[in-house]
């Protein structure tokens, strides 16, 4: 029997950046979520996307794009399939590195570009069940103060794509969650998806094993710090070495089974990483 080939989604960080090198498809994205009709995009990292490498160093965005021409308006646009336990933290790192790369030294403040972080994500990361959250610094004391700096944040929740207003907004949410192209963006963007799993050297690169245990790891760091964090406020020290040693037993058993969904969602999920942990017998 043929073995059945593995195919990579557009959910994946490296096929969502793969598939916006497409201008056109970036163009159509921008302004289905921003509104912005982007006349000409400059993809900024098109080399670190289309030569995946786990061992490469420094910050990857999956989307790092300009408008060409007056280059006034940057954007960084991420993928996240997984649940984030420090969004925020994300949000603000990824703005100070657009900004730190954006504005030469030496060159004023004035000179730094609109920029838009947007975080396309498959679960609902505040819980609030909104298809979109508009995160803008602003003035507690004065809530309609804005403090006017041209960053901007959003997040999207495919999770909520029903009550998302309708059009391509609909059409990019609903297909990241159920994987239907009902739309025309949609069916676009599942073009580029389909072209690019017949790169099957690329696809080879993508389900390496390194990179999916070097995320699942950084997540299981961060994790492991908040519950130690809760439990100190409860007054009981948990076993960090023991709780890291323990996921990096189950890690290995679901690598030799095969089973890299489930060692994703064990990075992920608390209470499946719990079932795979009783499975298992960790």
């Amino acid at each position: 029997m043929q073995k059945r080939r593995r195919r990579v989604d557009f959910t994946n960080s490296w096929m969502f950046g793969r598939v916006m090198t497409d201008e056109s498809i970036c163009r159509d994205v921008i302004r289905a979520v921003l509104g912005i009709e982007a006349v000409r995009v400059e993809y900024l990292n098109a080399e670190q996307v289309l030569d995946p490498s786990p061992e490469g160093h420094g910050v990857r965005m999956d989307v790092y794009a300009r408008e060409g021409g007056s280059g006034e308006r940057v954007y960084d646009l991420e993928m996240q399939a997984q649940r984030e336990p420090l969004l925020g933290k994300r949000f603000r790192y990824y703005q100070a590195v657009l900004d730190v790369r954006e504005l030469p030294a030496g060159d004023d403040y004035d000179r730094l570009p609109e920029s838009f972080v947007v975080f396309l994500c498959s679960q609902d990361p505040f819980g609030y069940d909104l298809p979109v959250y508009h995160l803008e610094r602003r003035c507690d004391e004065v809530p309609e103060l804005r403090l006017g700096d041209a960053s901007h944040w959003l997040a999207l929740n495919a999770r909520a794509w029903e009550d998302a207003p309708g059009g391509d907004l609909l059409d990019l949410l609903r297909y990241a969650q159920t994987g239907k192209a009902l739309g025309s963006l949609s069916r676009k963007i599942e073009a580029a998806v389909g072209r690019a799993n017949e790169d099957r050297e690329w696809v080879d690169k993508v389900w390496s094993v390194s990179t999916i245990v070097e995320n699942a790891a950084r997540r299981e760091r961060i994790n492991g710090r908040i519950a130690c964090e809760e439990a100190r406020e409860e007054g009981r020290q948990e076993g960090r070495e023991e709780g890291s040693a323990r996921f990096a037993a189950l890690a290995s058993r679901l690598i030799e089974a095969g089973r890299v969904d489930d060692l994703a969602q064990a990075a992920s999920d608390p209470a499946r990483r719990d079932e795979l942990f009783r499975e298992l017998g960790v």
